[in-house]
């Protein structure tokens, strides 16, 4: 998918460690895609309350609705599309839960959690809709400096519409790239630089600064972290060169450690692997098996790889840890929160 000219002028903002056995069972289980997903059961949750602490080329996607038809449990018919049939590279099916509070249509995130080879711990996998999602980079209250439309939180307006939220990239000073909403630089844009960019109709791409993305007025922010991991359809060489200096130095300097990246796939739909064990090369891998045409990893080390998703009560919002041993709690994306972040919402942003 070419993306050469979606890229960024940045205008105001709309009105609205398992080596070998890994490899290997990557390698045979690659092409294992399919048309629909299984569903099972989902974490553990956290109750939180409202602001409580602790598409191609620009385009507007079609964001479809439906009478309000139910299904069994109560919930509407799944008319939106689903994720692919996966078969894991340990071998087990891809159990896909739908998360988050529905729409018209269905549900837009689906996460499932699998074993990236026999043995090895399990990581966390998520899959958006971007045709039916709105998805929303938000600045931190301090990484990356300046003032910003989208910054610390999210909007507690907008809350009810919150579905998923997960973390950023590295700190900036290490990060190798910069950050920049809606005209107002955080820190400079770097060439070449892996960049999630978010778009004016509530969509993300992800590219190489300069190359798949840049400058125009249909862009909206823009998050850089290194470089890409994921480059068409592949992981890229430089995964297993000097991992700790490309790739961030880990606790006690592991190359296996917990590791998280975001894809983006030839619908356009995003995929999210995180989780401990990994390597830059699995998390790679485990992208591309997700079906990531271009991938960038996110975040590193144990306090900082983070997915939550949420579900609307009508008297607060369900947050969920997509793995229980993620460090913080699913309502630090409801509280002011030094680091920046990327929301997952049903509907655009209230005036």
């Amino acid at each position: 998918m070419n993306r050469t000219s979606r890229g960024v002028s940045l205008r105001r903002r709309r009105s609205r460690g398992y080596g070998l056995g890994f490899a290997f069972a990557f390698a045979v289980l690659l092409a294992s895609c399919g048309q629909h997903g299984q569903v099972s059961a989902a974490p553990s949750t956290h109750v939180v309350t409202p602001g409580a602490a602790g598409a191609a080329q620009g385009q507007a996607p079609v964001r479809l609705a439906h009478p309000g038809v139910l299904n069994a449990r109560g919930a509407p018919e799944q008319l939106w599309p689903t994720p692919p049939s996966l078969v894991s590279p340990s071998g087990q099916p891809v159990a896909w839960e739908p998360a988050g509070t529905p729409g018209p249509g269905g549900f837009v995130v689906f996460t499932a959690t699998i074993q990236p080879a026999p043995g090895a711990p399990s990581v966390g996998l998520a899959w958006i809709d971007q045709a039916h999602a709105w998805v929303q980079i938000i600045a931190g209250t301090s990484q990356p400096n300046g003032s910003f439309r989208f910054q610390g939180m999210v909007p507690p307006s907008w809350s009810p519409e919150l579905v998923a939220a997960f973390e950023g990239g590295f700190q900036f000073a290490v990060a190798g790239g910069g950050f920049e909403q809606d005209g107002v630089v955080g820190v400079p844009l770097v060439s070449g630089a892996a960049s999630m960019v978010e778009y004016a109709h509530g969509q993300v791409a992800i590219g190489s600064w300069g190359r798949d993305v840049g400058p125009s007025p249909s862009v909206t922010a823009v998050r850089q972290n290194l470089s890409l991991l994921v480059d068409g359809g592949r992981v890229v060489p430089a995964a297993t060169d000097n991992p700790l200096v490309t790739w961030g130095y880990s606790l006690g300097n592991l190359v296996a450690t917990w590791r998280s990246g975001l894809g983006e796939t030839a619908s356009g739909d995003l995929v999210w692997v995180g989780g401990p064990g990994l390597s830059p090369y699995e998390l790679g891998s485990l992208l591309v098996w997700a079906g990531a045409e271009r991938g960038m990893q996110l975040d590193i080390n144990p306090d900082w790889v983070s997915f939550a998703t949420f579900s609307d009560t009508g008297s607060g919002l369900v947050g969920t840890n997509l793995l229980p041993t993620m460090y913080f709690a699913p309502d630090h994306y409801l509280a002011p929160f030094w680091r920046d972040f990327v929301a997952v919402f049903l509907t655009p942003p209230p005036d």
